[in-house]
C-alpha cells in the first residue's frame, strides 16, 4: 500500500474543493439564464396579446374618421393606410412568436422532461392573423370604394320638399272644470204677459 503525504491530502482536497466551486458556479448560471428566459417569455406573452388588440382598437379609429372625411381621396389614404397597417402588424406578431418558441425551447433544455415539452401550437397567432387579415382586407375594400363609406347623411335626389309649421303654445287657456252658468233673463216677448203684483 502506497501511504500519501499530507501534502498531497491538502493539495486533493484543495482540488476537489475548486472542482466543487466551479460545478456550484455553472448551475448558478444555468439557474440564472433558466429565470431569466422565463421574464423575457412572460413580457413577450403580454406583448403578443397587447399589440394586435391595440392595432384592432386604432384601425377602428382609423375607419371612424375616414367616415368623417368629405373627401374621397383623404378617405383612401386613411384606409389604405389602416390597411398597410394591419399587415405590417402581422409580420411583427409572428416574429413575436418566433422569439417566444425560442426561450420556450431555452428553457425545455432545462427540463428533465423534455419529450414533453408542447411545440408548434400556433392557435393565438393564429386568431390574431386572421382578425388582422379580415380587418387589412375591410380596410382595402373601403380604399377601392371611398363613395361606398359615409356618416353624413346625404338627402335622396328625388325627394320632395315639405315644410311643417308647429304651433308652440307657451301659456294655455284652459276651460274651467266647472263651468257655471248665470240663469238667463227672460226678455218679454209679444206673447208673454207681465206678471201681475
Amino acid at each position: 500500500m502506497k501511504s500519501t503525504s499530507p501534502k498531497s491530502i491538502e493539495i486533493m482536497k484543495h482540488r476537489l474543493a475548486s472542482d466543487l466551486e466551479e460545478r456550484k458556479w455553472q448551475f448558478k448560471t444555468l439557474e440564472l439564464k433558466y429565470l431569466e428566459a422565463g421574464q423575457h417569455l412572460r413580457s413577450l406573452n403580454q406583448l403578443m396579446w397587447q399589440v394586435p388588440s391595440m392595432v384592432i382598437a386604432i384601425t377602428g379609429g382609423l375607419w371612424y374618421g375616414a367616415t368623417t372625411v368629405d373627401e374621397f381621396q383623404a378617405r383612401t389614404v386613411v384606409l389604405s393606410f389602416a390597411a398597410v397597417f394591419s399587415l405590417l402588424t402581422i409580420v411583427i406578431i409572428w416574429r413575436l412568436r418566433g422569439l417566444i418558441q425560442m426561450h420556450i425551447e431555452r428553457q425545455g433544455q432545462f427540463s428533465p422532461d423534455n419529450a414533453h415539452v408542447p411545440r408548434g401550437k400556433y392557435v393565438v397567432i393564429g386568431c390574431w392573423t386572421t382578425a388582422l387579415l379580415g380587418s387589412a382586407i375591410v380596410s382595402t375594400l373601403g380604399a377601392c370604394n371611398p363613395s361606398q363609406l359615409s356618416k353624413k347623411q346625404e338627402p335622396p335626389k328625388d325627394a320632395k320638399c315639405c315644410v311643417s309649421q308647429i304651433e308652440v303654445v307657451t301659456n294655455p287657456v284652459q276651460p274651467p272644470m266647472c263651468s257655471v252658468q248665470p240663469p238667463a233673463k227672460k226678455q218679454p216677448t209679444a206673447a208673454s204677459k207681465p206678471c201681475a203684483k
